[in-house]
């Protein structure tokens, strides 16, 4: 991404959207990995969130891959990351809030916010990409 307002990871997602994004955008992830990984910044969890919430909404919800795959480099070149392995993957998904799991909110092929339903096994998937990177 050339030119890119790397004032906060939120712009940088927004500039990826195309819009401002929603409010609970990266939720219930953001909260489980602040639990999870108290001695991590709020902007790493952050990014995690997010990489996993637009991986979420590419494969589910048809959201560019290409608007995903720019914003996992650009986060992986100019942002500190965690990192977990699939040992941890349960206990994570455990500290989720359920009732946001069952209307996730993605975004769809048209950059516009929905609600999705997602499983545990979704919720795997998106752990193992962004680990897997």
């Amino acid at each position: 991404m050339e030119n890119v307002d790397f004032t906060s990871i939120d712009s940088v997602l927004e500039q990826i959207i195309g819009r401002k994004a929603v409010p609970n955008f990266g939720e219930p992830f953001t909260s489980a990995f602040s639990t999870a990984y108290p001695n991590s910044s709020d902007e790493e969890h952050k990014v995690a969130a997010y990489v996993c919430a637009l991986f979420l909404s590419a494969i589910l919800k048809g959201f560019p891959t290409e608007r995903l795959h720019i914003f996992v480099r650009f986060t992986r070149d100019h942002c500190r990351r965690f990192t977990f392995n699939c040992k941890t993957y349960d206990t994570i998904f455990n500290l989720m809030n359920k009732e946001i799991l069952a209307k996730l909110p993605l975004y769809d092929s048209n950059h516009n916010a929905v609600e999705q339903a997602c499983s545990k096994d979704d919720i795997l998937e998106a752990f193992d990409f962004y680990t897997n990177q």
